[in-house]
This record gives structure tokens, sequence and C-alpha cells, in this order.
């Protein structure tokens, strides 16, 4: 080690003290030697005080050559010379080590909620609900980054010794469940989830369990993963979860999206409560809500005066579906539809929603350009581009109509009851029920003859196509061995 390094001792000050006739002059080193104090008396039997010379010359001797503080001299001689004593002042002051900062883990992920919405609304209010504490990610993301701890900055002593720095303490980093650690720094996501830390550790968990309701003390969430709610979803939160959602209890009014199965017990929507679903939903009951999904919908008990966009089948075991409308492009099948009071029920099979409502924008679009050309003053509008924009409307209405889907299935099964003034599509085809029937009962499209059949119940899995192209097929028999009698009459 160089000699000029300063090495720490005992943890004392180190006093050094001259006496001469005219005073006593002491200097006290601070332990780490960056701080000189000076002591000053003078003597009471005469003699000369000190002097700027000696106090050099004092200095020198004992090495105190770094960061002599002028004024403070000035104020030593001066005492020195007014015969006055000085306690403790401070001579010099060397520069003193700065350790390194410790190692840090710093995160690199924020709150989804944060990311798209505030806290405080247009008119000055406070979304409460707005509570998240995690953190999301995709598989891959850049979760946290290790900051390596710091060297320091060296020191120098009163006596001009170098201070050797102290670096800061490396972060003992701990990696969990799905992170990586990539170039000794970087802590990556292995899969979607939230961000868990607990002390040094880090994981990435895709499930997030919540003990109880979901209230203004958990707020809304957007989670990355799988959410299970084991209470009730009270009115007005919002629920987001890419990997699925289940909750034991109900569902207020309230808003709820996954990409995969929603199960919880039952909705009560009251007309503006909304579910997006992209895998299944399985409940209770589903009640004044608003519902898309992108596979079945399958309701235990009842379906009532709710929206439903379905693009796989919709199911009610037990109970009835009635009140409201229904889309489902791989049928439809319930205890009991509509009700004894006919309220107003309808549902649509075989049909894809997106494509009925990509029809009605073209429908709409062509209005309005008919419009448009109709109030145009004479010889104002151009022929060539109306009618280009026209055959344009034409052509993409033709490529919706033209649309073909593996899932649909325009049939409807009644296990128990249907009611008159439930009116029901079937494809193309629409009609209101003049008359209750008793179930079981399958209705498909009658192709031959038009209108609907009303056949013994089947399960949805025998399309509705199939059975109808028995039909068919029996009927040009039929036509073949009239025809064929004919023939044999006439001979």
């Amino acid at each position: 080690m160089a000699e000029n390094q300063f090495i720490k001792g005992a943890e004392s000050v180190s006093r050094q003290e001259i006496k001469r006739y005219g005073y006593t002059l002491a200097f006290e080193i601070s332990p780490d030697e960056v701080e000189c104090h000076c002591f000053y008396e003078p003597a009471t039997t005469g003699g000369a005080p000190l002097t700027g010379a000696e106090l050099q010359t004092h200095l020198a001797q004992f090495k105190i050559k770094e960061g002599i503080i002028p004024e403070s001299a000035a104020s030593l001689l001066n005492c020195a010379a007014s015969a006055k004593s000085v306690n403790g002042l401070l001579l010099a002051r060397g520069i003193p080590m700065v350790p390194g900062e410790d190692g840090q883990i710093v995160m690199s992920v924020t709150d989804d909620l944060e990311k798209t919405d505030s806290d405080i609304k247009t008119d000055g209010t406070v979304d409460f609900r707005h509570v998240q504490s995690f953190l999301n990610v995709d598989a891959g993301v850049l979760v946290a980054t290790v900051r390596p701890p710091g060297p320091g900055t060296p020191g120098k002593t009163v006596t001009g010794k170098i201070i050797p720095p102290q670096p800061g303490i490396p972060v003992k980093l701990e990696l969990g469940p799905n992170v990586r650690l990539d170039d000794g720094r970087d802590v990556v996501s292995v899969l979607a989830g939230r961000v868990c830390c607990r002390g040094n550790a880090i994981s990435v968990e895709d499930v997030y369990e919540i003990d109880g309701d979901v209230d203004f003390k958990v707020g809304n969430i957007s989670f990355k993963g799988y959410v299970e709610i084991k209470g009730d979803v009270l009115d007005g939160f919002f629920i987001k979860a890419t990997k699925g959602i289940k909750i034991q209890g109900n569902i207020g009014v309230c808003s709820i999206e996954s990409d995969g199965d929603i199960t919880f017990c039952g909705m009560s929507g009251q007309g503006t409560g909304s579910i997006r679903c992209g895998g299944t939903i399985y409940a209770n009951f589903i009640y004044e809500a608003l519902v898309e999904c992108a596979c079945d919908i399958k309701a235990e008990v009842e379906i009532r005066n709710s929206h439903i966009k379905c693009l796989g089948a919709i199911y009610v075991n037990k109970g009835g579906l009635s009140g409201g409308e229904s889309f489902a492009l791989a049928g439809i099948e319930c205890g009991v539809l509509g009700t004894v009071t006919s309220l107003r029920t309808r549902v649509v099979a075989g049909v894809h929603y997106g494509d009925l409502e990509e029809l009605n924008s073209l429908f709409n679009e062509l209005k309005v350009l008919v419009a448009e050309f109709s109030a145009a003053a004479k010889g104002t509008v151009d022929m060539k581009a109306f009618s280009a924009k026209r055959a344009n409307i034409t052509e993409r209405t033709h490529e919706v109509r033209s649309r073909t889907h593996a899932e649909c299935n325009p049939k409807v099964n009644v296990k128990k009851m249907l009611y008159e003034g439930v009116n029901i599509t079937l494809g193309m085809i629409g009609e209101n029920i003049a008359e209750e029937r008793k179930g079981p009962v399958s209705i498909i499209e009658n192709t031959i003859e038009g209108g609907f059949r009303f056949l013994g119940m089947t399960p949805l899995s025998f399309k509705a196509g199939m059975i109808e192209d028995t039909f068919i097929q029996q009927h040009l028999l039929e036509q073949q061995k009239n025809r064929s009698s004919l023939q044999e009459d006439g001979a």
C-alpha cells in the first residue's frame, strides 16, 4: 500500500502540543484525519505571542498541509496578538471520502391503469376506484435492472494522505419463478403476469387472487394473467384479465373483460353492465347485461333482458331465455323461450353479428350516398364518381353476404316451453311465434316450403343444415317417384 495512503486506526483524536515561553499551542486531528482543530492559551508570565512564521513551522512539523483555512489562521494569530485563548477552532479541513452508492434494483415497468386512465376526471372529481398497486408485464419484457454499486470518491487528509473510497454494497438479487437474468443485470419476464417484489426477490405470477369482494379497497383491476375473486364485484368497477376470470360471487353494474373464459355466479347489469369474453362464459344467471362472447355462453338458470352477441352457442340449461336480443352463430338451446306475459324476446341463430353490423353500416352508407345525390342540384354531380362509389358499396356488401362460417347453425332448441310473441330469426328468415308450443322441440328453416320446421329436439351438434339436407333429399326422391308414376300412367 502506498505510503501516502490513509489507513484508518483507532477511533481516537490525535493531539499534538507545543509549549513555548509565551504560549501553549495544540493541534487535534480527528480519527479520520479530515479535520484539524487548534487550541491556544497565552502564558500568564509574559513572553512573545504566536507569530505567523511560527504557525507555519508548527504546521509543517506535524505535516498539516491540506485544506488550511486562511480565515481561521488569521483569527488564531489575532487572538494570539490580543492575548486571548482559542478553544477548538477549525484550522484545516481535508476532503472527506464519499462512499459509493449501494447496488439497487430499478423497476422498468409501470401500472397499466396509470398509463390509460387518470385519477382526476374531467369534472374535477377523483376516481377512488383506481387503487391497483401491481405491475403488469408481457413475456420477454424487461422487468428491472440491477444497478451495480458505485466505487465511491477518494478523500484526502489534512496531512495529505489519500483516503481510499469505500465502494457500495452489491444488491443481493433473488430470482423467483418466471423471470430470468440476462447479461448479469437485466431481469426479464418469461411469461405474462404481474411483477411480485418481496424484498430483493422478483418473480412474475400469472394468477391474481382476491380473498373477498372487489370494492374500493381493491379497486379496478387490469391484469395480464388469470384473476380469481372469492367474493362479489360491486357496482362501478372494471376488471380486465388476459387469461381468464373466475368470480365466486355475483357481478353488479360493472365492466368485465377477458381474452379467456369468464366464470361467475350471476350478473345484474341494470342495462349498462357489460361482459366481453374471448372464451366461454359460465354463469348461473345473467340479468340486464350487454354481453359479447367469442365462444359459447352457458347459463345454468336464466338469461333475462340482456343483449347477447355470441359467436358460439347459447345454452340455458334449466330456466329460460327471455327479453332482450340474443345473437348466436352456433345456435340457441334453452329450457323456456319467452315469457307467459309476452315480454319482447328476439333470438337470432346462425348469424354472425359482426357481419350483420357491417351490412347495416354499408346500407346506411348507401342510403347517405343516394340522399346526397338526390339533394344535389342538377348537373353538379359527377355521375362517374357516384357510380363508382355505389359499385364499391355493392361489391363490399356482396363480399359480406358471401362469407361462410364453419360454426354457423341456424337452429333453436326449446326443452320445455316456447311462448307466443317470441321473434325467431334463423339465418335470413324471421318469424313471430303465434302460439305457444310445448317442448322438447328443435326449430330450423324449412327451405322447401318456407317458414320454419318444428321437429323433435336433437342436440345442437346435429346442425340445421345436415337435418334440412335430409328433408331435401327425401323431397327429391318423392319428386322422382311422382315423375316415374306419371310416366308409367302415360304409357
